[in-house]
């Protein structure tokens, strides 16, 4: 009988590493399908910089703000985002800077105390950002790829892939089965008006190519089911390098 129980383990643990292993090759598979949607891997990885301009509407404690928004950002780790709104007839500038290891945040040229939660939201944004990408899924250490099958996202068949890196625990990424470019990325974050955990949905759409790139030109956010931002990009442009002045306080 002992004998018998430890065959029946072995061979539940043989068939559930097959299953995962079988699993993570499908995921490995619809990345490859992703990139070459995008753009190919060459163009992905050739253009490491970024700047766009969008607008859009923010919800938050009750009021839908109008925005607009610059954005300069240099892989892996750079990025310099200058948020311009009304609020209740006053004018504010956000200035939200990502360098490495330093973070900072300024409303009105004033320097603001960033907390330990939104540094680590921070870092999981850019995390985040670097798995959209694609490549550094494939090409670099420290991901782990598992396939979520079939489903769908506002009446698109999708197949989706959940994505677990240091940074990122629960990521999922879906992709539309006729393009398989991004339709939704799923993950919990920090909710900026309450400091809790949500689940944040990011729906991307209206994709045009840039310099030989699929980019999404429509962003819309929900935070636990709920409308958090909406944005479309009114500009955007990519590089192979960005000078360090643009990453300056």
């Amino acid at each position: 009988m002992r004998h018998l129980l430890f065959s029946v383990a072995v061979v539940g643990l043989v068939f559930g590493l097959a299953t995962r292993g079988a699993a993570a090759d499908e995921a490995k598979d619809i990345i490859k399908k992703a990139i070459s949607a995008a753009g190919g891997a060459e163009k992905l990885d050739k253009f490491k910089g970024s700047k766009s301009s969008s607008k859009g509407t923010i919800s938050i404690m009750g009021l839908e703000l109008e925005f607009n928004s610059d954005s300069v950002s240099m892989y892996p780790d750079r990025q310099k985002t200058t948020i311009k709104m009304d609020v209740m007839g006053n004018a504010v500038t956000v200035v939200q800077l990502v360098n490495g290891d330093k973070m900072s945040v300024s409303v009105n040229g004033m320097n603001m105390p960033v907390p330990d939660a939104q540094k680590a939201e921070l870092k999981k944004s850019i995390a985040m950002q670097k798995i959209m990408n694609l490549t550094p899924v494939l090409q670099e250490k420290g991901f782990e790829l598992k396939s979520l099958g079939e489903s769908k996202v506002n009446e698109k068949e999708v197949v989706g892939v959940q994505v677990v890196c240091e940074d990122l625990k629960d990521l999922k990424l879906y992709f539309d089965k006729s393009t398989f470019l991004i339709t939704k990325v799923e993950r919990m974050g920090m909710d900026p008006a309450g400091g809790g955990e949500v689940k944040q949905e990011m729906f991307m759409s209206e994709y045009k190519e840039v310099q030989g790139m699929k980019k999404p030109t429509k962003v819309t956010m929900l935070n636990d089911g709920k409308k958090f931002m909406e944005s479309s990009v009114t500009k955007q442009e990519h590089f192979e390098k960005i000078d360090d002045k643009e990453f300056s306080e």
